[in-house]
């Protein structure tokens, strides 16, 4: 009998796999790299806040402009200008094919929203240091620069809801809505106790004051809830470099601006001292968030946002994950004895 070759057509998601082990090592790469930019110019603002060279002047003006400057960092993070295009000139190139990421879905934008999100910071910053340093006017708060630093958050939040991740059941989405309602609630509670509530009570010069003052321990809440869904993303072993960047990124802010909350209303804050470095780190690494993003799209590596029902490969998807793990179930009934003792 003769022999018959038998020949299989191409496997797009095995060609896909194939190529991914090179794009995971570029990945992790660029991430790494990344990572220790970061680390060393925190380590070096770090340094002159410590040293203060020159006066308190220059000081002072020295610690805006390298605000900016580092926030500007976060911004250049997210911009696609270090990502190779296709050959055909495309913003994602091959292996971008199959069931990853492609330009048409709504992830794609998540980049640049948490770039706007960063890029209205550094507008606020500005704006801060000109009225600090140049216009040196009297009073700080209200001013234009709130609503660069307000600014900021709704471009987070929106772009957090939008990630892409794996399709969750019903009940296990309507149960993720009940925990985050319930520390959300908890978090209030205790916000409100410390923060929040001494804000409203003590008032403002103006009403504008007032509410711009009530605005910023409301946005740290926010960003608490953007925590909860990045907790929740990390479920998906796809995205959960993405969201525990971003979640170490959202923890150092929440924690800047809760103690910056804290020093502004008992008149403690100072420009110059060690809590400036909280915005910069922070926002260094919402960049950092997503430019890991953007390349694990590029790669292959990230999963769209897709319907519960869509089958996909077996290597990649697996099963929705139903149950949630023990300590994030228990994370919300640990806010109830605290609520009560308040």
């Amino acid at each position: 009998m003769a022999k018959t070759e038998i020949t299989f057509p191409s496997i797009p998601h095995v060609q896909l796999e194939q190529g991914r082990g090179t794009g995971y090592g570029q990945y992790m790469r660029s991430l790494w790299k990344s990572t220790l930019v970061i680390l060393i110019l925190t380590s070096l603002f770090v340094t002159y806040l410590l040293i203060k060279p020159g006066g308190p002047v220059l000081v002072n003006l020295g610690d805006n402009v390298i605000q900016g400057f580092l926030e500007a960092v976060g911004l250049l993070l997210t911009l696609p200008f270090f990502w190779q295009g296709s050959k055909r000139g495309g913003l994602f190139p091959a292996p971008f094919t199959g069931r990853v990421v492609p330009a048409e879905t709504l992830q794609r934008w998540v980049p640049l929203l948490l770039g706007l999100g960063i890029l209205s910071y550094v507008i606020g910053q500005a704006l801060w240091t000109y009225n600090e340093d140049i216009a040196h006017l009297p009073v700080l708060f209200p001013t234009w620069a709130d609503a660069g630093y307000l600014g900021s958050y709704p471009f987070v939040l929106l772009a957090l809801l939008v990630l892409p991740t794996r399709p969750l059941s019903p009940g296990t989405r309507t149960r993720i809505l009940l925990d985050s309602l319930m520390i959300m609630v908890g978090m209030a509670t205790f916000s409100w106790y410390f923060i929040l509530g001494p804000t409203i009570l003590q008032g403002a010069d103006s009403v504008l004051g007032q509410v711009i003052g009530t605005a910023y321990p409301f946005v740290t809440l926010v960003l608490i809830f953007c925590l909860l869904l990045l907790v929740f993303h990390a479920n998906d072993p796809a995205m959960r470099p993405v969201a525990l960047i971003l979640a170490f990124a959202f923890i150092i802010i929440v924690v800047t601006d809760s103690i910056y909350d804290y020093q502004e209303l008992h008149n403690m804050y100072a420009t110059g001292s060690l809590l400036d470095v909280g915005w910069p780190l922070g926002y260094m690494l919402v960049g950092l968030g997503a430019a890991a993003l953007r390349v694990g799209m590029v790669s292959g590596k990230l999963l769209p946002a897709v319907p519960a029902g869509v089958a996909l490969s077996d290597a990649r998807a697996g099963k929705p994950s139903a149950d949630l793990s023990l300590w994030k179930s228990m994370l919300p009934s640990l806010f109830v004895p605290l609520v009560i003792l308040l």
